[in-house]
């Protein structure tokens, strides 16, 4: 599995016509995402609680900068980790999100083709975050603490603010929270985890 990861990294990566359209998708979802779907609700917020509004679009606009900073230099550990665990946590939290909506509404709603649409491209973006997880280097503790503090902050401002993204009439608040507290708790674990392996690895050689 780990093979066949990065052999669709370099894939994506060493063909600069796919990289560049890979990279213009995630734009394109950016832009549709913050407009569209976020953009009545930041425009009703204060400026303090826009970074962590946007959580799809703002994963996408990560992922792509984590990947051509990779493609073109070297991105910072932490700021690797910190879009994948953005695109793995948003891109899961929303594969739950219409799974949920399905299961009470089924897909007799008429915007059913643009939920499918979201469902596919949210797969992606998880995907995206696997890609960039596989490029982590070690982190120091501190920046660990950081990354899983802006995730923990996110739920908070969220669920305890009222901040939260627009749920449909099938998804309740408290199953929106739970499945984002679980993939925080789930990734903030595994970003605590697997750096220390790579340094046991490395010291290992």
């Amino acid at each position: 599995m780990l093979r066949l990861i990065d052999w669709i990294y370099a894939l994506i990566t060493k063909n600069r016509y796919l990289f560049w359209f890979c990279m213009l998708v995630n734009v394109v979802g950016v832009v549709w995402g913050g407009v569209v779907w976020y953009g009545p609700m930041m425009l009703e917020s204060p400026l303090w609680a826009w970074p962590f509004i946007p959580d799809c679009p703002e994963a996408a606009l990560w992922a792509t900068l984590a990947f051509i900073w990779l493609r073109f230099g070297r991105a910072p550990g932490w700021f690797t980790a910190f879009a994948a665990f953005s695109s793995i946590k948003y891109g899961l939290w929303t594969l739950f999100f219409w799974g949920k909506h399905w299961s009470v509404a089924g897909f007799a709603d008429p915007e059913v083709l643009m939920e499918m649409m979201l469902f596919v491209s949210h797969i992606g973006l998880t995907c995206e975050g696997i890609l960039l997880a596989r490029q982590m280097t070690p982190i120091p503790l501190l920046q660990r603490l950081g990354v899983v503090a802006w995730f923990l902050a996110s739920v908070a401002i969220d669920y305890g603010l009222g901040y939260f993204p627009p749920l449909t009439y099938a998804v309740p608040q408290a199953y929106a929270f739970t499945i984002a507290t679980s993939l925080t708790g789930l990734l903030g674990f595994a970003l605590f985890l697997l750096p220390q392996r790579i340094n046991d690895r490395v010291s290992s050689l």
